[in-house]
């Protein structure tokens, strides 16, 4: 968790997560989508302004959405509609960069393959009996989103900083990918002796 988002953003935003504790947190999830889905026409359109502000408002709602739903109480609808959402979120944002030329195909490919096995390999791990995997990766899904914005900000007075941006996100989701990977082989090995010990 290279930046460490998710750490600060309940004590940031719980006294409004409070206020809003009403509104069921699937709407918060959902219009995370839909600037994620701005942000994506704002990537094709080659227009800094709406991206900068699009990814500050998808990270602002993906945030609010998981602290309303903690003082909800989690359910199994929103969990699914959470992280289904997220991964669609994540196809806009990353194809709006690839579409608006910030990088090459193969570049962004590599991301959005990266984004993808980051978060199968988290809940299939979280499925097979590990109660919320968080923290274990470099770059994990609430470190993206904030990643993408920084480079775009960037962007203003560096032409390549996004191209620089999704190297790091190429790199570092491959990284957790293979973190998570060999977290899984030492848990579960661990469990299998276990098992045939007793």
């Amino acid at each position: 968790m290279l930046l460490q988002i998710k750490k600060f953003s309940e004590k940031l935003l719980l006294p409004l997560g409070k206020k809003l504790v009403k509104i069921p947190a699937n709407y918060f999830t959902l219009f995370g989508l839909i600037s994620a889905i701005i942000s994506f026409f704002g990537l094709v359109f080659n227009c800094l302004a709406i991206i900068i502000i699009f990814l500050f408002i998808t990270e602002f709602f993906d945030q609010l959405d998981g602290v309303v739903a903690r003082l909800q109480g989690p359910t199994t609808l929103g969990s699914f509609l959470d992280s289904t959402l997220d991964r669609i979120g994540d196809f806009f944002l990353f194809t709006g960069v690839i579409l608006g030329e910030y990088t090459t195909l193969e570049i962004g490919l590599f991301v959005l393959i990266g984004a993808f096995l980051t978060s199968y390999t988290r809940a299939k791990i979280e499925s097979l009996g590990v109660d919320k995997l968080y923290g274990v990766g470099i770059i994990e899904r609430t470190d993206r989103v904030p990643i993408l914005l920084i480079g775009a900000i960037l962007q203003i007075w560096v032409p390549s900083a996004l191209w620089w941006t999704m190297i790091i996100l190429a790199v570092g989701t491959h990284i957790t990918v293979l973190q998570r990977i060999i977290f899984a082989f030492r848990k579960f090995s661990k469990k299998s002796e276990t098992q045939k010990s007793e």
